[in-house]
């Protein structure tokens, strides 16, 4: 199969790519900065010699960059099955009144606007080809749940859910499909702030990731195969279910889970 991930340079989106390319399959890189997907592509092909890896710098909320991409990915794979709208930014951590504006207006052109772009672009494309997984990415705030100083990137996830419903209602019976993927609390730059902007409240909130986060290469190698194994429209690859939430706040009281130490964190 054909791959595209937004956002695939670093963290989440690299460790898909990753795990896409070990299960054989062929791999559009994307992020904003030219020399960052350059890289990337350069590293992976040496780690996955044989497949085909293009990539193609893109800002997701630019809508003639998104096209951009679509038809590069065309040009390089021939086809695109699946489309992961992973590209995303959080933005400053801090209450809204005093969140910069411009900051604000990139994070929600990022997150929503982006994902709006790449949407509107990527439908067209796979209806003309015949079939197509589209997949959008959550993140905290998508269930409602509030969390001081994360009012912006909160908002836009809530609202990706939205968006995911009501496209994937529109799609149905379509040949295109759209899911939701769900990653939980991930241990990476977006989640765990640089030492000088831990505060005095990071010890708590260490042991709050200890319990809940887990790694990239723990999350990553479980979204790929949900989405290769989805059949039905609006379909959900969720790592953290409500199920295993409460296993890990139960099971902290016996057993205490350290992931975090032997990542120097």
């Amino acid at each position: 199969m054909n791959i595209v991930i937004t956002g695939s340079t670093q963290g989440i989106g690299l460790g898909m790519a990753r795990e896409f390319l070990a299960r054989g399959h062929d791999m559009m890189i994307s992020s904003r900065r030219a020399d960052a997907v350059a890289d990337t592509v350069t590293r992976l092909r040496r780690d996955f010699p044989g497949r085909t890896i293009a990539g193609w710098a893109c800002d997701v909320s630019e809508y003639a960059q998104v096209q951009a991409l679509w038809e590069q990915a065309l040009l390089s794979l021939g086809t695109v099955d699946i489309w992961v709208n992973n590209a995303g930014r959080d933005g400053a951590k801090m209450p809204f009144f005093a969140i910069p504006a411009e900051d604000m207006i990139l994070t929600v052109k990022t997150n929503l606007i982006g994902l709006m772009m790449c949407n509107k672009v990527v439908i067209p494309g796979m209806y003309r080809q015949g079939s197509g997984w589209i997949f959008n990415m959550e993140g905290f705030g998508s269930n409602g749940m509030v969390r001081p100083t994360a009012s912006v990137y909160g908002t836009t996830k809530y609202a990706l859910r939205y968006f995911t419903r009501a496209v994937s209602a529109e799609l149905e019976g379509t040949p295109v499909k759209m899911g939701y993927l769900s990653p939980g609390m991930v241990l990476t730059d977006m989640l765990v702030p640089p030492p000088e902007e831990r505060g005095e409240r990071w010890q708590q909130t260490r042991k709050f990731l200890n319990i809940m986060a887990d790694t990239v290469e723990t999350v990553t190698p479980f979204l790929v195969d949900g989405m290769l194994k989805a059949e039905r429209n609006g379909a959900a690859v969720r790592w953290l279910t409500r199920g295993k939430i409460a296993w890990r706040f139960f099971s902290a009281r016996f057993c205490k889970r350290d992931i975090l130490t032997p990542l120097g964190l």
